[in-house]
């Protein structure tokens, strides 16, 4: 019997099952998880042809099970008749679910270590036989060999989640070192522009200044024109202060088509305060 054409382990467990009911007769087939630290016994997939309730993800004390004896001894365990058994025909899991007779192997993984047990119960009794326990304990070699490769397959999964997440954080921090340096770069860009802006804009004010005072004061025409050009230097001080102001550029369309310019108001602190506040 060959696993590789099984979408998943659940699937082969199945099919597992299948055999073990055919070859065995026995109704009832679980492969099982044994913890023996905290006596505990869970139902990883199972077949219940009678209708005990037995389902995949079911838990019992492990003590209570036939199933704690092979995990422990680590040795198949043959019972046409647990009844007839001093220690098993006591144990409340086995009273409880009405079980007679009992078949079942050791779980090995490929290191050795044994972490449950294939098994197959009836409420009737059923002899099975030492071919019955070889071909169990073949089939549990295969149960074995294909939930390990699902381990294996989840395992490579979130190994890649991991790298995945690992280079998106990698990419976001990319992203923010270039977007602090393009900020770095601007700030610069911006304090230089005003810086040589502002050394010459002083000096012309100061002259306009100084011609507006110096009118006729019947000049009017002149003296207009003078304001004019003062009150212009001013708006371009004032974009000057803007620009050694800014704190995050944002970017806006300017006129039409795909040219866009920076955005003074809404990258200035103040214009950031005055947005968050709206």
């Amino acid at each position: 019997m060959a696993l590789h054409g099984f979408s998943d382990a659940r699937e082969a467990a199945q099919a597992i099952f299948g055999l073990i009911h055919e070859i065995v007769g026995m109704r009832v087939c679980v492969l099982t998880r044994v913890e023996q630290a905290t006596n505990t016994l869970t139902v990883l997939e199972a077949f219940d042809g009678v209708g005990l309730g037995i389902d995949a993800g079911l838990v019992l004390p492990a003590s209570e099970m036939p199933c704690d004896y092979v995990t422990r001894s680590a040795m198949p365990l043959r019972e046409s008749d647990l009844d007839l058994h001093p220690v098993f025909r006591n144990l409340p899991a086995c009273k409880r679910l009405g079980l007679r007779s009992y078949i079942g192997v050791p779980l090995r993984r490929s290191d050795g270590t044994i972490w449950g047990t294939l098994a197959a119960a009836d409420t009737i009794q059923r002899t099975s036989t030492a071919a019955h326990e070889q071909t169990l304990t073949v089939l549990a070699r295969l149960a074995v060999l294909e939930f390990e490769r699902e381990e294996q397959r989840e395992a490579l999964a979130a190994h890649a989640r991991m790298l995945a997440e690992r280079l998106s954080i990698v990419e976001a921090l990319e992203e923010e070192r270039l977007r602090a340096v393009r900020l770095q770069t601007m700030l610069e860009a911006t304090a230089t522009v005003s810086h040589e802006i502002n050394n010459p804009l002083t000096v012309l004010q100061l002259r306009l200044n100084r011609l507006i005072k110096r009118c006729a004061s019947g000049d009017a025409e002149s003296a207009d024109d003078l304001t004019v050009a003062y009150e212009a230097s001013d708006e371009i001080k004032y974009v000057t202060m803007q620009l050694r102001n800014v704190v995050h550029p944002v970017s806006t369309q300017y006129l039409t088509g795909s040219t866009r310019m920076l955005d003074l108001t809404a990258s200035t602190a103040r214009g950031r305060r005055s947005n968050n506040n709206g």
